[in-house]
């Protein structure tokens, strides 16, 4: 299905994936998302020569980090650890992708995003077969909106959208005060976990599957670990013959290693958001700007582990700069601040604008695969990448993809139509597809009424204007207000109609929950344990296999359609 078709991608991102070549947006990348060779072959020896000048104490300590992480999850996968020690070489390249660490994976773009690196590394290791290629997933740990990672939306037994929520016990016992922790280090807890297991069994529809589909992600989501160790599991679980490597740079060493951006952002501020803030004012003028800079765009993580940003107090001719952590009395003098900074790196925390930069400057990377919110920031970056001397990578769209069950093949007979109905601008987010698809004469009856009344009252327009020309503007009002009466009347008969097919509309707003709930592409809504739980554990492998040959294909919304499994008794 064309992307430019469907109403749930912004202009930016329409032109970006669809006619790049031809619109305002190729002004604001690097290089097209199709990756010309010759391109691509810039950017790579580029970026290899920066690789080759760092000591090589850098790539050390990255994949050493890395490897961490992992064991820190169990035993290492033989093809990540291969990974890991082609990420020591300099003639190593990463295709990087990341994502918070949602509850049990989050949305199901998450595994669409990690797949379409591995392919693309694949990809690339066949066009530069002298070069390794590397999938890495980096897990945003440090983001601290609780609300969104610690939500899991899934179709209920009924088939409607629920969503069930992990609350810590601070939460739960203080639901007003605000949250700053960073959730990717975040511990989960016994009472927490088993509430919000239940509820999840609660809402799923018993099958064949659902205890051992439990059963595996209780494992993964044991008391104890943090979200970013839980988040990582499931990623490997599904993902670990592919090679694919997890990292969490919210450490000391990984920090250290790009204390020098951190300083010169610091120092420099706001020359960074000045940059950005002229890319964004040029791209306004055609599209939109996704991301607002900060003056600094540094959080600091304070001895109770709170994310707090750091604003730069306002300061007279003379005065030396000075900054404090915003809801806080806590203040630093720039000496303070970059004195902090060496002494402990790891407590400066990146916001949106420098974790590229930041994982940009630890990771080789040539290609970052992006969800559509990501392709509009990186259109106001590549100044970013300028000021700090990186090569800014090629910008890859993640595949895009919707999942159509067996279930809902016999409400599309039913009615004669399509995914594709569903999904395109006609349909959706409004009451157009339950109107279209009642049996009633109402709409049009009501049209032409209303085109009988505006051409009646039009045609007195000229009579009363040579009775009194000052009466024109209340003709106009007359017909706004009869039509208005009669618009509003049509709506309560429509209203009463749906009523009187209560099925129809039982059928239709099930449809409508699975491919587009709350009003979004299912990709962004639903997670994978509602599908784990109907089509079983190994559901993924199947939808990997779904997906290979179409994942680097970016220009079309792909519909998927699944086959029900006779062992589930659905």
């Amino acid at each position: 299905m064309d992307i430019a078709s469907l109403p749930y991608f912004t202009p930016l991102v329409k032109d970006y994936l669809t006619r790049f070549e031809d619109a305002p947006i190729r002004e604001f990348f690097a290089i097209a998302p199709v990756a010309p060779h010759e391109q691509m072959r810039e950017i790579i020896d580029t970026r290899l020569t920066r690789e080759r000048a760092l000591p090589s104490s850098h790539r050390k300590t990255v994949a050493e980090s890395i490897r961490g992480f992992h064991s820190s999850l169990g035993a290492i996968p033989p093809a990540s650890a291969r990974n890991i020690e082609l990420l020591e070489s300099p003639d190593t390249i990463a295709i990087v992708t990341g994502q918070q660490a949602g509850m049990l994976g989050g949305p199901l773009y998450t595994f669409y995003k990690a797949f379409t690196a591995i392919e693309l590394a694949k990809s690339f290791r066949e066009q530069f077969p002298n070069l390794s290629f590397v999938p890495v997933f980096w897990i945003e740990t440090e983001d601290h909106d609780l609300e969104e990672i610690s939500s899991v939306n899934v179709l209920n037994a009924e088939g409607r959208l629920e969503s069930i929520r992990y609350t810590p016990t601070a939460l739960s016992e203080n639901p007003e005060a605000p949250w700053r922790k960073q959730a990717g280090s975040t511990p989960l807890e016994v009472k927490p976990l088993a509430e919000f297991f239940e509820k999840l069994q609660a809402a799923l529809q018993p099958t064949g599957f659902s205890a051992e589909v439990l059963d595996m992600l209780h494992h993964f989501n044991a008391p104890g670990k943090t979200f970013a160790h839980a988040f990582a599991s499931i990623l490997l679980h599904y993902f670990a013959e592919d090679g694919l490597l997890v990292i969490d740079a919210n450490s000391k060493e990984l920090k250290s290693l790009s204390k020098d951006i951190f300083r010169r952002e610091i120092e420099t501020s706001p020359q960074l958001s000045e940059q950005i803030v002229l890319q964004s004012v040029k791209l306004e003028e055609t599209y939109h700007a996704q991301v607002k800079a900060r003056a600094l765009n540094l959080f600091y993580v304070n001895e109770e582990s709170d994310r707090l940003l750091i604003v730069e107090k306002e300061k007279s001719s003379g005065e030396k700069r000075e900054f404090f952590l915003k809801g806080t009395r806590k203040t630093f003098t720039i000496e303070e601040l970059l004195s902090e900074l060496d002494s402990h790196p790891e407590r400066f925390s990146p916001n949106v604008v420098m974790r590229p930069l930041y994982q940009d400057s630890l990771l080789p990377t040539v290609a970052y695969v992006a969800g559509p919110g990501e392709i509009a920031y990186y259109s106001q970056f590549a100044p970013a990448y300028e000021w700090a001397a990186l090569p800014m990578p090629l910008i890859h769209p993640r595949v895009t993809v919707t999942l159509v069950e067996d279930r809902l093949e016999r409400v599309f007979e039913k009615f004669h139509i399509t995914p594709e109905d569903i999904l395109s601008d006609a349909h959706g987010r409004n009451t157009a597809l339950f109107d279209a698809m009642i049996e009633s004469e109402l709409q049009p009856r009501f049209a032409s009424a209303l085109a009988d009344i505006d051409r009646t009252l039009e045609s007195l327009r000229e009579k009363v204007a040579q009775a009194d020309p000052t009466l024109d503007g209340a003709l106009t009002s007359l017909k706004g207000k009869v039509l208005t009466a009669v618009r509003d009347f049509e709506s309560k008969t429509l209203a009463a109609e749906r009523k009187r097919h209560a099925t129809t509309k039982a059928q239709l707003d099930k449809l409508l929950a699975a491919l587009l709930p709350s009003g979004e592409l299912q990709e962004r809504e639903l997670n994978l344990v509602y599908f784990l739980n109907k089509y079983g554990p190994r559901f993924f492998e199947v939808i990997k296999q779904l997906l290979h040959p179409i994942a680097l294909d970016f220009r079309e919304h792909h519909i998927l359609h699944l086959k029900d499994p006779p062992q589930s008794g659905m």
